[in-house]
């Protein structure tokens, strides 16, 4: 009997599961990094907001305090 189709398939298969377990790898450490990324700018974004209505208090207290 020939054994080596029996080998390259055997070789095939695990190459194959090396790169599938390589790709899920990938794919969870950039979903945790994706994850990390958002809360950051969901952060940000709620810091911009808070100055936003600062500056809108600011601006109509400047507007208050212009003579007319």
């Amino acid at each position: 009997m020939d054994w080596w189709p029996i080998g390259a398939w055997i070789a095939a298969v695990l190459i194959a599961l090396v790169v599938l377990g390589f790709c899920a790898y990938e794919i969870t450490w950039k979903a945790d990094r994706l994850r990390r990324d958002m809360a950051r700018l969901q952060a940000r974004s709620a810091e911009l907001g808070a100055l936003g209505v600062r500056l809108r208090e600011a601006r109509e207290r400047a507007g208050a305090a212009r003579p007319r």
